[in-house]
């Protein structure tokens, strides 16, 4: 397969296999003109992974998947959504949510499950999809005040009438 390479502002230089690269449907909210990127792991082991711009070496999130932090987390993926990820079955998309992480306090790191990202592995269609009619915040915070020990909970999407 042939390998991209990607000049990036955080990691330098990576090359990535170029059948990765996640094409947006519709774009990140404020991103509009992004449309190509890659997951990048944060570390071994990390509950965090990095979306990186293939075509902005500056622009990249943090993202992870809630039932690392024992969330519990489940949503009826919109028919539009659907239709534009060419979703089949729910078991072929993963669920990734945007973390915020304020530099002088880490612990307050919080969650957008208001605006999942959502991928089917499949074609990797890709797009954020906000959710209507939900009490999910776009703050979530993903550990509580004391201690979080282990990973736990759940994080998935169904398909259906939204």
């Amino acid at each position: 397969m042939t390998k991209l390479r990607l000049e990036t502002s955080r990691f330098g230089t990576v090359e990535v296999e170029e059948g990765l690269v996640l094409t947006f449907v519709s774009p990140i909210l404020g991103f509009e003109t992004h449309k190509r990127f890659v997951v990048l792991d944060h570390s071994d082991n990390s509950p965090f992974k990095w979306l990186q711009s293939v075509d902005d070496p500056a622009l990249a999130f943090v993202i992870t998947n809630p039932k690392f932090f024992a969330i519990p987390y489940e949503f009826m993926l919109p028919d539009e959504a659907s239709e534009k990820l060419e979703a089949k079955q729910a078991e072929d998309l993963l669920v990734f949510t945007i973390v915020n992480i304020p530099s002088e306090q880490p612990a307050l790191m919080t969650a957008n499950l208001l605006a999942p990202v959502v991928v089917n592995q499949k074609n990797l269609y890709t797009m954020q999809v906000v959710l209507q009619n939900s009490e999910f915040s776009t703050r979530t915070r993903l550990l509580p005040d004391s201690a979080l020990s282990g990973a736990g909970g759940a994080a998935s999407v169904s398909e259906g009438k939204g």
